[in-house]
């Protein structure tokens, strides 16, 4: 069986949108928690999720985002050196 040498390619845009995505999820979280703090009788336990899957959703940005960027800069190495 012969290999097969095409070049597999990433989904590098869907993944970059998954990244505006979780950014629009850290927007829905802050409305959240605003509308919580509007409330006459403060719901502690709702703020305090609304303030952890933020802190979630920060993380596995940063983590994507960085992951994205070190892809990318890897590529253009590879890309200059087969120059």
């Amino acid at each position: 069986m012969k290999a097969n040498k095409t070049n597999v390619r990433l989904p590098m845009g869907r993944i970059a949108r998954a990244a505006f995505q979780i950014e629009t999820m850290r927007v829905d979280c802050c409305e959240a928690a605003a509308l919580l703090m509007r409330q006459k009788v403060l719901d502690e336990a709702e703020l305090d999720d609304c303030a952890r899957l933020d802190d979630a959703l920060a993380e596995a940005h940063r983590l994507l985002r960085s992951t994205i960027a070190r892809i990318t800069i890897a590529r253009i190495k590879r890309r200059i050196q087969a120059s």
